[in-house]
């Protein structure tokens, strides 16, 4: 049996620092975009999520190094908790949890996969994630580029 690849459309437009994506806690395997990026990195997400070493609990996050898999230096997977839980105020919290990450890694180049959410619109939960990663007073010239890129609707489940 022969293994056909997910289409790259979406991986192909990763690029600069680093490409963030999201993961539930109680969705066991990457769904989507995330999938699709798993794939590629020959299931190294299921794997930390099997093991235990990364849970998708609202927080947490894991990092991955594509080896030129992708054009991105780094990928991010930052947990939301459970899918039904994630509202306005949970994704407040994992934006202000990305932009201190995103300062640590000293990314200036961002790229985010918003997450496909019940009760929440892709828009508009790029609206929440953008207005909470922008700091208070911060200028333009100083501030990290955020991109959001379009998550593959293929299995919304």
């Amino acid at each position: 049996r022969t293994m056909i690849p997910p289409s790259t459309s979406h991986g192909e437009e990763f690029s600069g620092d680093v490409t963030i994506l999201f993961h539930f806690q109680d969705v066991p395997v990457p769904r989507n975009t995330l999938g699709k990026v798993d794939w590629y990195l020959s299931g190294a997400i299921s794997r930390v999520s099997v093991d235990g070493k990364f849970t998708g609990a609202l927080g947490t996050a894991a990092i991955f190094h594509p080896a030129g898999k992708f054009q991105v230096e780094k990928i991010l997977v930052v947990g939301l908790g459970p899918r039904v839980q994630v509202d306005s105020s949970v994704l407040k919290v994992a934006a202000r949890e990305l932009r201190g990450m995103v300062d640590r890694l000293h990314a200036r180049n961002i790229q985010i996969v918003p997450p496909h959410l019940p009760h929440i619109t892709q828009q508009e939960a790029i609206d929440h994630l953008s207005a909470t990663l922008r700091w208070p007073g911060e200028s333009s010239a100083d501030a990290p580029t955020f991109t959001f890129l379009t998550n593959t609707n293929e299995d919304c489940t």
